[in-house]
């Protein structure tokens, strides 16, 4: 390397000490000077941040305007505070259900034959007793009129012989034959009459009729599916609860559900039924509940979200603004006569705006919500909106 390189390259190593110097060393210009170093050189720039630190490291003297007092230094923080407040632990479980209908029924014929009419619409409702579907009934026709025919000769026969016996024209056995054929006679009709009617095939209760795949002409038998029919009035929801909560669940006890089919909508209902027993494999409880469903806009097969709430325990709360954190745990500033204060929290239960706490706060007690960043342990500080007259008198206290 040239040798001017090599002394340019030494000056700017040699300025470039001085400069590092002089950042950190307030004694650092003087000490140069001595050594004969003009000052033309020296340009006081290059010590301002020694300067500045060291006047940083300076402690302030106590009292007055802009001084601090105990264990806080600087001016008087300006903070908006919110006061503690009690507020009920939110004991609570939620959990995932599952809907059905209040009453829900498969329907089958009762009777083999040929379908002739089906008189209803899916998805349509019916009253109790509607007509769903006819069967051909020719026969079972027949058969009435014939029974019809039997009872009534039988019925003469047995008048006739009643009137005969009484005359001794007839023994008592000949009458009591007549009498039991009568009897034959009438459960002839009333077995004619039962088989026609299960020719017809009504609905056992009111609700609203499945999808079905039975047509005119179809031949059917006891084990054809013929519609499915669905109470909807109320809606059952089975769910399980955690063991830990299964001696708190009582019949008539009041949740709340909501199901993605209706965002941002709840729905109220009670519970109606609890197991017997915890599951050994999921240890839970099995629980249903019945929910209104008045204007039918919850269906079968739902899914649901379903919130228990149990009654809980009355806590201290703050705003979640004013928790803080550090190595030793959680806290907030209180204030104590004018002055901060911190106090250490446990925290119990988040909610949407508030912290459930426990510590050494007491209802009203003002904690810190804004201007946290300025405050410090026992500096005075001044709550918005009281007179600055009493925040001067806080802050020139001596402890």
């Amino acid at each position: 390397m040239a040798f001017w390189k090599q002394l340019v390259l030494a000056l700017l190593l040699g300025l470039a000490g001085i400069i590092g110097w002089g950042a950190f060393d307030p004694a650092a210009r003087p000490r140069l000077t001595e050594a004969g170093v003009p000052g033309a050189l020296l340009p006081e720039w290059l010590f301002l941040a020694a300067a500045d630190n060291a006047a940083a490291a300076t402690p302030r003297p106590e009292g007055g305007r802009n001084g601090a007092a105990g264990g806080g230094g600087g001016r008087t923080a300006l903070v908006v505070t919110a006061p503690v407040v009690l507020t009920e632990t939110a004991d609570r479980v939620s959990a995932i259900g599952t809907a059905e209908a209040a009453r829900t029924v498969v329907v089958f014929p009762r009777a083999t034959g040929m379908v002739t009419e089906v008189a209803f619409t899916s998805g349509e409702r019916v009253e109790a007793g509607a007509t769903l579907v006819r069967l051909d009934d020719d026969s079972e026709k027949i058969a009435l009129e014939q029974a019809k025919v039997a009872l009534q000769d039988a019925d003469a026969k047995a008048t006739r012989n009643e009137r005969l016996a009484e005359t001794r024209a007839i023994s008592a056995a000949e009458r009591d034959t007549a009498r039991f054929e009568l009897s034959k006679a009438r459960l002839a009709l009333q077995e004619a009459e039962l088989n026609l009617s299960r020719r017809t095939i009504t609905a056992p209760f009111a609700g609203i009729v499945g999808l079905t795949s039975v047509e005119v002409g179809d031949m059917v038998s006891t084990s054809t599916e013929i519609a499915t029919v669905d109470d909807r009035s109320d809606i059952k929801v089975e769910f399980r609860v955690p063991e830990a909560f299964a001696a708190r669940v009582a019949i008539g006890q009041p949740i709340e559900v909501a199901t993605p089919s209706q965002p941002g909508a709840t729905f109220k209902g009670k519970v109606t039924a609890v197991g017997s027993r915890i599951e050994a494999d999921s240890r839970t409880l099995v629980a249903q509940a019945t929910v209104d469903n008045p204007d039918d806009v919850l269906r079968p097969g739902m899914s649901f979200a379903v919130t228990l709430r149990f009654p809980g325990q009355q806590k201290p709360a703050v705003p979640a603004t004013s928790v803080q954190w550090d190595r030793d745990g959680s806290y907030v500033w209180s204030i104590d006569d004018g002055k901060a204060k911190r106090t250490g929290i446990a925290i119990i239960e988040r909610n949407a705006d508030t912290v459930l706490v426990s510590g050494d706060l007491k209802p009203g007690d003002p904690v810190v919500i804004e201007g946290i960043q300025s405050v410090r342990a026992g500096a005075p500080v001044r709550m918005a909106g009281e007179p600055e007259q009493l925040a001067d008198k806080a802050r020139d206290t001596k402890p």
